[in-house]
């Protein structure tokens, strides 16, 4: 039986419509923001409230703030009983009294090997090594609050996934069939120095090695980053020959904000910043930048995807983009998977604009 949505502004009826968001794309984008905006946070309000995470970043007084941090775009200040927005920060000591954790020397991770070639968004055009691992780094906490997140399982982190920095580095160091790191999750601004830490104390390891050693490093985020934290990331995965990945999940402010809750501001200029910086630095190997966005039926439609191709072109038409088909999950699981109509669709109109463009997770539209 397909799910029937309402626009309580419209009150359109479609399937493509968000039983959680219950508003159109439409009413989105043209409807009085004044309106609509109330509605918005107060979805995001509740779907945090699920998982017991704060409704929007805190702000304390100037004179209670106990923490500050400025690892991503939220810039959390937080007084003696406030939790991060990512979830992953209060006032509380670990034993060697370190304030905040995670940190430099510990974060919340969940790590594997993945033979390559991987799942890897960027695998359609990566060269790495058969028959070696990828070190998959699944980090813990988010600077969003997709409602559509396809690996919600970051808000759930316990003591148990909190690892030292210099343990886990020999034990990557030490198996020498891993070949790359990828940094993901969740997002890895929210624990940006310590995966620069960590990639720091690897590369150094291999460096003092008789015999060379690839190993890349790369970052797949939101882009919601501290600018200077950022640029250090870019610089490991430049000089490293790895990427970072661009999840550009809407172009226009007001449909981030629904979707995810926060401002895509701060993604738009990191990307424009590291794509005029550095994009195309180390020749003809690898790219050193690439983007993709998850094609959400009824809401980033092909519209979406040409404002997000142009961005891109504007700065150069030569990074890489992939589209990925959307499958139900997490507070969007009444929608269904991305039709195939829109999926070529929004292919077609991102090759007008860039000369590499890839479509993934076609599998799923068997299913549409």
């Amino acid at each position: 039986m397909k799910i029937i949505g309402i626009c309580k502004f419209c009150g359109k009826t479609d399937k493509y419509i968000s039983g959680v968001l219950n508003i159109c794309r439409d009413c989105i984008l043209k409807n009085d923001w004044d309106l609509v905006k109330p509605h918005i946070l107060n979805v995001h309000k509740q779907v945090r409230a699920l998982v017991d995470l704060p409704s929007k970043p805190p702000k304390a007084n100037k004179g209670t703030i106990k923490l500050k941090c400025n690892f991503c775009i939220n810039e959390c200040a937080l007084s003696e009983n406030d939790v991060s927005y990512c979830g992953l920060r209060n006032i509380v000591k670990n034993q060697s009294g370190e304030l905040p954790l995670p940190s430099k020397r510990q974060g919340y991770i969940h790590g594997y090997l993945d033979p390559i070639p991987t799942n890897c968004c960027n695998a359609w055009f990566c060269d790495g090594d058969y028959n070696t691992y990828s070190y998959a780094a699944f980090l813990y906490g988010c600077s969003f609050n997709c409602v559509f997140c396809q690996n919600s399982s970051h808000k759930h982190f316990s003591k148990k996934y909190l690892v030292d920095v210099e343990l886990l580095a020999d034990k990557i160091y030490n198996n020498k069939k891993i070949t790359c790191i990828c940094y993901f999750g969740g997002t890895p601004e929210v624990q940006l120095p310590f995966t620069i830490n960590l990639s720091n104390r690897i590369l150094e390891k291999i460096k003092n090695e008789k015999q060379s050693r690839k190993f890349r490093v790369c970052w797949e985020w939101n882009g919601s980053g501290n600018k200077t934290l950022v640029d250090k990331c870019m610089q490991i995965a430049v000089n490293s020959g790895g990427n970072i990945k661009f999840d550009l999940k809407s172009f226009n402010e007001k449909l981030n904000l629904a979707l995810c809750g926060v401002s895509n501001s701060r993604t738009l200029e990191n990307f424009k910043y590291l794509a005029n910086n550095y994009f195309g630095s180390r020749g003809e190997s690898m790219p050193e930048m690439s983007a993709c966005t998850l094609l959400v039926p009824g809401y980033v439609n092909h519209e979406e995807v040409e404002q997000i191709a142009k961005f891109i072109s504007e700065i150069n038409n030569e990074i890489p983009y992939s589209l990925l088909v959307f499958h139900p999950d997490y507070q969007m699981n009444d929608l269904p998977i991305t039709p195939r109509k829109q999926a070529n669709k929004c292919f077609e109109t991102a090759k007008t604009h860039l000369t590499h463009v890839n479509l993934g997770n076609k599998f799923l539209l068997g299913f549409s």
